[in-house]
C-alpha cells in the first residue's frame, strides 16, 4: 500500500498537519491554563483584599481579634459568591467561622502547607485533588495583618471545573478543527498528488507498452513544469527508441539476410565452442540437417577441420585456415577469434566450399603435364630421327625417306596440338569472331558425313543418317559446327570396332534442333562420363595417342556449343557404345 508516491503524499500531509495541529494545541492548552489559574488567582486575590478590609474594619477588637459573628459569613458570601469555600481563621489557623460550617467546624484547625505558610504572615496557594469529591481546587491562604501583626487568616478555596470544563470544551474543538483540517488536507492532499502521480502513472502505463513492442505511444503534454517536461522527454524518447530499433531491425534484416544468402559458410560459436548461429550455406557445406545441430555437433565440426581450442589462447590470435573434408566436398575454415574488452568471447567459422578450385588446380596440373608430355613425345622422336639421318642414315634413301615420313608425321601432329589449344586459348579469351546466320543442320551433317564415309568406310563401318521431317534453321557459325561434328564423328570412327555402326539423327524438339550421334563402339566407363570434356582428359591414355588424338576434342566441342547457347552430353556404357547428344536453339 505504501510503496505507491499518491499514498505517501498524502500521508506526509496529513502527518504534517496534525503535527502542526497537535503542537498548536498543546501551547494553546498550556497557554489557556495558565492564563485561567492566572485569572483565578487574581480574582482570589481581589476578593481576599476586599474581605480582609472588611474584616479589619467591622469585626477588628480592640485586643486584635476577629470574632466572629453570622454577619461575616453573610458578606463573604455575598463579596465572593463564585468562591466555592470561604474560611476565616485567627492567626493560629483556628476556624472562626466558614460558608461550610461542615467542612470546616469552628474552633478546627485547618494545617495545610499554604496555611502554614500564612501562620508565618505570607501568602500562599496550591492546586490539589480533593480526597473525597476528586475534584480539582484553588487554595489560597492570604494572611490578615493590621500595623504588620498577624490577626488572622483568610483561606479561600476556588473550583478548577469551570477552568477544566472550558478547556474540555476548547479540546473539543481543537480535535474537531484538526479532523476537519485533516480531513481537507486529504482531500487536498489527494488532488495535488494526482497532478503529480497521474502523469508517472501514466509515463508507466505507457513504458510497459513500449517494453511489449508497441512504440506508437505518445503522452499529451499538459503543463510546463517539471512533470510536463517528463511527459515531453518520454514521447521525445519513445520516438527515438522507436527510430533506433527500426534502424537496428533493419540492420538485422540486411545481416541476416547477407549471412543466409552468401554463398560462404558462417558459423558463429560462444566462447565454448558451442554453435549460436550457423547459416544455410554452411549447413548444406557440412551436410546438416537442423536436428542434426546437437550436443555433438562442435565436436564433430572440431574433427571435421583438426580444430583444438589451445590454438586459441589469446585474443590477439590471429584467424587460422583449415582444411577439413566432408564426403567429396572440400572445405576450407577461415576461424578468427570475437574479442571484447581484451577478452574472447567467441569465434566465427568462415566455411568455402574450395572443391572445385582444387579441381581446377589439379586439372591445371594436368594440362600443363599432358600438354609438356604431348610436346615432349613428338620432339624426342623428331630428335631421336634426325640424328639417326645425320649419323649416316641419309646415306640410304629407303630408310632416308621412313624416317623423314616420321619427322613429317610428328611435326603434324605438334601442328594438330599447337592449333587446338591456340583454339581453345581464343574460345576462352572470347577472341573467336563468329560468322553466326541461319542455317539448316541437316543440310552440314550430310555435308560432314559425305566428307568423313571414306574413313568409316575403310574400317567397313556402316553410317546411318536419319532426319525427322523438316528441321528448323539455327543462328550458327556453319566451320565451327561442322568442326564440331567432325570432331564427334572422327571419335565414333576412332573408337567403334570393324563392323559397327554409326547412327546420325537429327530432330525437332519444341524450340531446340536436337543431334545425336551414336556409335557401337567401346564405350566409356561410368565413372570416366564426369571427366569427358576435360582437356586432354582421356579414357584410354596409350590407345588415344595411337590413334592420333590430342585429348582437346571434345573440350573444343563443348566450347563451341555452349558459345551457340546450346548443350551438349554424352551418354555411354562400357562395350555398349557412345552416344553424343547436342541441342541447339532453333529459329522459329
Amino acid at each position: 500500500m505504501f510503496k505507491s508516491i499518491q499514498v505517501k503524499l498524502v500521508t506526509i500531509y496529513i502527518l504534517l498537519i496534525l503535527l502542526a495541529m497537535e503542537v498548536v494545541g498543546f501551547y494553546l492548552m498550556q497557554s489557556l491554563e495558565k492564563y485561567h489559574e492566572g485569572k483565578l488567582t487574581e480574582n482570589l486575590m481581589i476578593n481576599a483584599q476586599l474581605i480582609s478590609d472588611f474584616l479589619l474594619v467591622r469585626h477588628l477588637t480592640s485586643e486584635r481579634k476577629l470574632l466572629p459573628s453570622a454577619t461575616i459569613e453573610e458578606y463573604i458570601k455575598q463579596v465572593a459568591p463564585t468562591i466555592k469555600y470561604i474560611v476565616v481563621m485567627d492567626e493560629k489557623a483556628t476556624v472562626i467561622t466558614s460558608t461550610d460550617e461542615t467542612k470546616f467546624r469552628k474552633g478546627s484547625r485547618i494545617l495545610t502547607p499554604e496555611v502554614m505558610k500564612a501562620t508565618f504572615g505570607k501568602q500562599a496557594d496550591d492546586i490539589r485533588e480533593d480526597p473525597e469529591t476528586k475534584k480539582s481546587y484553588k487554595y489560597l491562604a492570604y494572611p490578615i495583618k493590621y500595623n504588620d501583626t498577624l490577626v488572622g487568616i483568610l483561606y479561600l478555596i476556588a473550583s478548577l471545573e469551570d477552568i477544566y470544563e472550558t478547556l474540555k470544551n476548547i479540546r473539543i474543538i481543537l480535535l474537531t478543527a484538526t479532523l476537519l483540517a485533516l480531513l481537507i488536507t486529504g482531500f487536498l492532499g489527494y488532488a495535488l498528488s494526482r497532478t503529480i502521480t497521474g502523469p508517472i502513472q501514466e509515463v508507466t502505463k505507457r513504458a510497459a507498452l513500449l517494453a511489449k513492442g508497441d512504440f506508437d505511444q505518445k503522452i499529451e503534454v499538459k503543463s510546463n513544469d517539471e512533470i510536463g517536461k517528463l511527459t515531453d522527454m518520454f514521447n521525445f524518447l519513445t520516438g527515438q527508441l522507436k527510430a533506433t530499433l527500426e534502424e537496428i531491425s533493419e540492420e538485422k534484416e540486411k545481416m541476416e539476410a547477407i549471412l543466409t544468402n552468401m554463398a560462404d559458410g558462417v558459423i558463429a560459436l560462444n566462447s565454448e565452442w558451442k554453435v549460436i548461429h550457423i547459416n544455410p550455406a554452411a549447413q548444406n557445406m557440412l551436410r546438416l540437417e537442423g536436428e542434426q545441430l546437437g550436443e555433438n555437433f562442435t565436436e564433430k565440426l572440431m574433427e571435421i577441420f583438426k580444430i583444438h581450442p589451445e590454438d586459441f589462447p589469446k585474443a590477439e590470435q590471429a584467424p587460422q585456415e583449415k582444411l577439413g573434408k566432408v564426403k567429396d566436398v572440400t572445405l576450407k575454415a577461415i576461424i578468427a577469434p570475437l574479442t571484447a574488452e581484451g577478452k574472447v568471447t567467441g569465434y566465427i567459422l568462415l566455411l568455402q566450399d574450395i572443391t572445385k578450385q582444387q579441381r581446377l588446380e589439379e586439372m591445371r596440373k594436368e594440362f600443363v603435364a599432358n600438354v609438356s608430355h604431348e610436346l615432349r613425345t613428338p620432339l624426342t622422336t623428331i630428335k631421336s630421327y634426325a640424328e639417326t639421318l645425320l649419323d649416316g642414315a641419309m646415306d640410304d634413301q629407303s630408310v632416308a625417306r621412313e624416317f623423314i615420313r616420321v619427322i613429317n608425321d610428328e611435326a603434324d601432329r605438334m601442328t594438330r596440338l599447337v592449333n587446338d589449344l591456340l583454339e581453345l586459348s581464343r574460345l576462352d579469351n572470347k577472341e573467336v569472331k563468329w560468322n553466326k546466320r541461319p542455317i539448316r543442320i541437316d543440310y552440314l551433317l550430310r555435308e560432314v558425313i559425305s566428307k568423313m564415309i571414306v574413313n568409316a568406310r575403310k574400317k567397313g563401318l556402316r553410317v546411318e543418317y536419319d532426319a525427322h521431317g523438316e528441321i528448323f534453321q539455327v543462328f550458327a557459325d556453319r566451320d565451327k559446327m561442322e568442326q564440331v561434328f567432325q570432331n564427334i564423328l572422327s571419335n565414333a570412327i576412332k573408337y567403334t570396332p570393324e563392323g559397327g555402326s554409326i547412327f546420325v539423327k537429327a530432330e525437332n524438339k519444341e524450340n531446340w534442333v536436337q543431334i545425336s550421334i551414336k556409335d557401337t563402339g567401346i564405350g566409356i566407363p561410368e565413372e570416366d562420363l564426369p571427366r569427358i570434356f576435360e582437356r586432354f582428359y582421356r579414357v584410354d591414355k596409350t590407345r588415344s595417342r595411337e590413334l592420333g588424338g590430342t585429348g582437346l576434342g571434345l573440350s573444343i566441342a563443348r566450347e563451341i556449343v555452349q558459345a551457340h547457347e546450346g548443350d551438349i552430353k554424352v551418354q555411354s556404357k562400357q562395350g555398349q557404345g557412345t552416344e553424343v547428344i547436342i541441342k541447339l536453339p532453333a529459329l522459329v
